[in-house]
């Protein structure tokens, strides 16, 4: 293990020797060691799997029943292991605050956003209601939340999910905690507003001299708001030191393997233009023309007119086949929603959708439709049914479209053709990693043999190596299926890696469009430049 970080001392805030983490008879953190002194910002980075979360959780006193943490973590040398939770509870949220990665299943759904804040004012300050409100709004518009008087009567569905991780870094900061523990705190949220929240947390970090222990996979977040980083897997530790020097000149193969994986527009160095691709002379396979998609709010009252919300308008563009054709933007831009309609799940206002020759209409058979084009969702675990075995999941659309022949073999077939074993088929999905769950995903996709794949977000909830071979897999299963693919996502150093062309939404419409290579390296609209420039870089020691 390579280390150049500080040396060891009792001073440090945090002290952690030796921490191993037992579920029975199985390890999953072994005897991790690190320090956090007082205003340090460390980075902890690794595949799922390697102990990142479960070393946060220790440190927090959070850990899962039926879980056990042995070794030392001493915070201000006071020893944390076997203290009584009571104890725990006092330093919780006060001398120590945790940011957890998806604010909607940490956040109560039936608090309002004011009273979760004010909690911990209120059981670690002493403060009284009206005291505590006062603070609540200051805490809101410190953390960038617009009319916080009207906001913090509002519950987290009402937000959005970069208002929600605000309100969590609002929590976490509330009580001025001299540690804080963000996990994941931006993983599911758009370049620009991962942007503004790395921002805001570094700022109100930085503002209350506290320590930060970020937990991450994804490295350009880590190189830009950590001075030193750990490098996890399979439960150990496998280097330490300087960020820069880590992510420069990695010294085990592991941390090399995830420096590899970053994709090529995450990095500070200039990335070389993508040539375009030809288009074929043939007829596209998917044509929208002027599409407007409407949805019909719900009034405040009965003297209330609302006005629908216009979620995607005039929207016109062609995908050839064996084309990949990218679909970026910023959550609410209408992404989804146009996948959506091409599905034949939510129904053009106006306008025209035409899939391999067929127009889409509210009244039609989209049974055939199913056999043209499948989906693969961006969360593998909601899209799965957790009682079905693997088997069954990927035989479902076989079944549903009744399609006849073999389905055992045919399910054999395509988990081979995502790389997964056999025996996969009488397993449940709760028992495969992320990567895996997202594969078998793919093989549900294209159990009926689709001519096109529509993926929303299908990589944003990975590592950045399971990312990597995951696009890797629907690359060549494209080429070897003769596949037509639309790829929907916020991330654009993905996109750029597999598509050729893209659309660019704002608030519903088409600002930019073109082959991806120009679109990103030359954008012609503001709001792209801005997707561009709001992309982490990971810097690197030349």
């Amino acid at each position: 293990m390579s280390s150049s970080g500080p040396a060891s001392s009792e001073s440090e805030l945090l002290v952690i020797r030796d921490l191993t983490v037992t579920a029975g008879s199985s390890t999953l953190v072994s005897g991790v060691s690190f320090e956090l002194g007082s205003g340090q910002k460390r980075g902890l980075i690794g595949e799922s799997g390697s102990g990142k979360t479960l070393t946060a959780l220790a440190i927090m006193g959070l850990l899962p029943e039926g879980l056990e943490a042995t070794g030392s973590i001493r915070y201000e040398g006071r020893e944390l292991l076997g203290l009584r939770e009571k104890h725990l509870v006092g330093l919780r949220g006060n001398a120590m605050s945790m940011i957890f990665q998806e604010p909607m299943t940490a956040l109560n759904p039936v608090m309002r956003i004011g009273r979760q804040i004010a909690e911990p004012l209120r059981i670690h300050r002493g403060l009284s209601t009206s005291e505590a409100h006062s603070v609540v709004v200051e805490l809101l518009e410190r953390v960038g939340i617009d009319e916080p008087q009207r906001r913090l009567k509002s519950f987290p569905h009402e937000l959005s999910g970069g208002q929600r991780q605000r309100v969590m870094i609002g929590m976490a900061l509330a009580c001025g905690p001299s540690i804080v523990v963000a996990d994941e705190p931006t993983t599911a949220l758009d370049v620009t507003v991962q942007a503004q929240v790395l921002d805001l947390l570094r700022d109100q970090v930085v503002a209350n001299d506290a320590a930060l222990l970020l937990i991450t996979h994804d490295l350009p977040v880590v190189s830009n708001m950590t001075d030193e980083v750990v490098v996890m897997r399979e439960g150990s530790i496998v280097e330490t030191g300087a960020t820069a020097a880590v992510f420069s000149n990695p010294s085990t193969a592991y941390a090399r393997e995830l420096v590899d994986s970053v994709p090529p527009m995450s990095r500070a160095t200039d990335v070389a233009p993508k040539p375009a691709t030809p288009l074929p002379t043939d007829a596209p396979i998917i044509t929208l023309r002027n599409v407007e998609k409407l949805f019909a709010l719900r009034r405040a009252s009965l003297f209330d007119k609302p006005q629908p919300l216009r979620a995607v308008q005039d929207v016109s563009f062609d995908v050839h086949r064996g084309e990949t054709f990218g679909i970026v933007g910023e959550s609410g831009s209408g992404k989804s929603t146009i996948a959506k309609m091409m599905m034949g799940l939510e129904w053009a206002t106006a306008g025209q959708i035409m899939i391999d020759g067929t127009e889409i209409h509210k009244e039609g058979d989209h049974s055939v439709l199913h056999h043209t084009v499948q989906m693969v969702f961006q969360d593998p675990n909601g899209s799965l049914d957790p009682r079905l075995r693997v088997g069954d999941v990927i035989a479902e659309p076989l079944r549903a479209l009744h399609i006849d022949g073999d389905h055992d073999a045919r399910v054999l077939e395509l988990l081979d053709a995502v790389a997964m074993s056999a025996d996969s088929i009488h397993r449940f999905p709760h028992e495969f990693s992320g990567g895996q769950r997202q594969r078998i995903a793919i093989a549900r996709a294209l159990a009926p043999g689709p001519k096109i794949i529509v993926a929303d977000e299908p990589v944003s909830a990975l590592d950045m190596s399971v990312q990597m071979v995951t696009l890797e897999l629907l690359d060549q299963l494209k080429r070897d299926l003769d596949l037509t693919m639309v790829f929907i996502s916020h991330d654009l150093s993905v996109v750029h890696e597999i598509c050729e062309r893209v659309i660019v939404l704002e608030h519903g419409e088409i600002v930019e469009s073109g082959p991806v290579g120009s679109v990103f390296g030359s954008p012609q609209a503001a709001y792209t430049q801005m997707l561009v420039d709001a992309i982490p870089r990971l810097a690197v020691r030349n």
